[in-house]
């Protein structure tokens, strides 16, 4: 049933049924071949740096090749800030977020972006721990159906209050008639939500961005530092991009050396993310134990649940032995992995399924939050006042993009599950490769996140072949000092790989901690050890540097906080708000506070 009314305060109605945005007419365009680049300056966000918003169209042509099913062109949304200081010699980071299909405007507007936005949705505050303070950072929604990024614009509706299938081309109502327009039904203009043109694999996304990137890195003429390197960062699923797609750029590269591929050379410097997942077949047999016996004391299933979990990954024919089958007839029958195999997809949808259930599940049936194991569900974290905001008409304007915003797109991550590209992809061997040509590779992760679990990170930098892992491994943990706190996290550290555990912070360890986790950012990207920042770790005397510490980061144990209350929000109905606000939003009754519900509270 639609809802037929609602009690609202203020002029949400007006707000939210902006409807089908105008087509901008203010932009800069520029020609690159068969691709083209149209942007303008923006002035929200941002106070004290220029930021750039704009597309990268890119033709069919460009993209056959990663393109099996249907040829279609793409238009992928950007953000580009300036560093604050000294932009003209600032090195640039790429910043991709998770999902898979959530919007990287999502890392725009949270811990590390240049601003946060206001609980009324409707206005920003500066954030003086940006990541843009010292390097140019270029945000990118991809892959395309996310955020702002589109095949093709389609009018059509969307339902707040559907977890799937939200949003329905209005051509595909037929003969029926198309619902009227209220305050969680409403009108508006999105990307095709065809599934055959939907990023199906991470390789695919990485392909497709390293495509984005030869256009804009080459053509895009506000990019004006000096120094070209370039980094790629990213959250959560972006940590199976951000590796496997520096491993591409770096592979691309060394074609354009050798002469056998014309293009732009795409130095990359370092990858880094927050709680990332990007090696199932490492991370996936630690989640029961954060479930268990993590370092909070939170016992959040049972003994019996937590040895159940641990041998449905190890047993024969269980999770591990699943992925292990997957990927090995993904390698005979799609090396290239363009999800073009039917039996491959199906087994690693297969694998996907069975580990998430058997091995992943046991803990979010307890009722605790994925994001933070000292909340609860429904749960306010991660903040989704982001979504409300780039859905402002006179954001859009600001933006200048001819369509409505999709903060997560069920298309993408519907393709994705459907290949079964979270348990498939190896992203191991990317790291190993990665640190074999000279890349820094950062893992930060905070210690209360249970989506992608610190613990299983840590298991990827132990468990990372390449010639400092003798030295790495034997290295100790070392606390994270910066001006203001001397232990608000602890490093492992040697050479160019890292390993970060942040105290006190969920999912978006950024959003908790701020400024440690932009002071390892800045580390990083300086060639300075992450626990003092006053180490150099380039060359040589990378080579010689290591942390000294305890070898086990299990003894720095802490004391969960207080959960927080319900937050409400309109565009986040099924993961924010309560069985009792989910029906007042059906019935008419719920009372709103812009894009919150503050009764039933």
């Amino acid at each position: 049933m639609r809802p037929q009314s609602l009690h609202i305060i203020g002029s949400l109605f007006t707000v939210v049924l902006a409807g089908f945005p105008s087509a901008p007419d203010d932009l800069i365009k520029i020609n690159a071949g068969d691709s083209s680049i149209s942007y303008k300056q923006t002035t929200i966000c941002e106070t004290k740096a220029r930021g750039f918003a704009g597309y990268v169209h890119l033709p069919a042509s460009a993209l056959g090749e990663i393109q099996p099913l249907e040829q279609y062109n793409v238009s992928i949304f950007f953000w580009y800030f300036e560093a604050r200081q000294h932009p003209e010699n600032a090195k640039t980071a790429i910043y991709l977020a998770g999902g898979p299909g959530q919007s990287s405007l999502y890392g725009a507007t949270s811990g590390g972006g240049p601003c946060t936005v206001l609980p009324n949705s409707n206005g920003t505050k500066y954030n003086p721990h940006a990541w843009n303070e010292h390097v140019n950072v270029l945000y990118v929604d991809q892959p395309v159906g996310a955020g702002f990024s589109y095949d093709k614009l389609v009018n059509s509706t969307q339902d707040l209050l559907a977890e799937q299938d939200s949003i329905i081309a209005i051509e595909d109502y037929d003969s029926e008639p198309v619902p009227a327009e209220s305050t969680t039904f409403l009108y508006g203009t999105f990307s095709s939500q065809n599934l055959s043109r939907a990023a199906p694999t991470t390789a695919v996304a990485a392909r497709t961005l390293w495509q984005f990137a030869q256009v804009w890195f080459s053509s895009f003429a506000e990019y004006k530092t000096q120094d070209k390197s370039i980094s790629i960062w990213g959250n959560s699923y972006g940590a199976y991009y951000a590796p496997v797609s520096a491993e591409h750029f770096a592979r691309q590269n060394k074609k354009i050396q050798s002469g056998e591929l014309k293009g732009t050379m795409l130095n990359i410097d370092a990858v880094g993310w927050t709680n990332g997942c990007t090696d199932m077949l490492y991370q996936a047999e630690w989640f029961p134990d954060m479930a268990y016996n993590n370092t909070y004391g939170l016992e959040a299933i049972s003994r019996d649940s937590f040895n159940a979990a641990k041998s449905d990954y190890s047993k024969p024919g269980g999770c591990r032995d699943l992925m292990l089958k997957c990927r090995e007839l993904g390698d005979l029958s799609d090396p290239d992995q363009l999800s073009i195999d039917p039996t491959v997809n199906a087994l690693c949808a297969q694998a996907t399924i069975y580990c998430a259930f058997a091995v992943i599940q046991p803990y979010v049936d307890s009722g605790r939050s994925r994001y933070d194991i000292a909340h609860f569900q429904p749960d306010p974290s991660p903040s989704q006042y982001h979504v409300g905001f780039f859905n402002r008409a006179w954001v859009q304007r600001e933006l200048g993009v001819p369509l409505n915003f999709t903060a997560n797109s069920n298309n993408v991550f519907s393709a994705f599950y459907a290949s079964g590209d979270p348990f498939r992809t190896a992203g191991m061997k990317s790291i190993e490769y990665l640190l074999s040509v000279g890349v820094k590779v950062a893992m930060i992760y905070g210690d209360r996140d249970y989506t992608c679990p610190w613990n299983g990170g840590e298991q990827l930098s132990l468990q990372a072949n390449w010639t400092g892992a003798e030295i790495f491994r034997g290295a100790g943990y070392a606390s994270i000092r910066t001006n203001t706190c001397d232990s608000g996290g602890i490093v492992r550290q040697h050479g160019n790989l890292s390993f970060s555990r942040v105290f006190d912070a969920g999912h978006d360890a950024a959003a908790y901690q701020p400024q440690l986790v932009h002071q390892i950012f800045d580390r990083v990207m300086r060639d300075q050890d992450v626990a003092s920042g006053t180490q150099d770790t380039s060359g040589s005397d990378g080579s010689r540097y290591a942390t000294a510490g305890p070898s086990s980061v299990f003894g720095w144990k802490n004391v969960l906080p207080e959960p927080p209350g319900v937050d409400c929000n309109l565009y986040a109905v099924s993961s924010s708000c309560t069985i009792e606000q989910y029906a007042a939003l059906q019935n008419g009754t719920a009372v709103l506070n812009e894009f919150r519900v503050v009764s039933p509270a």
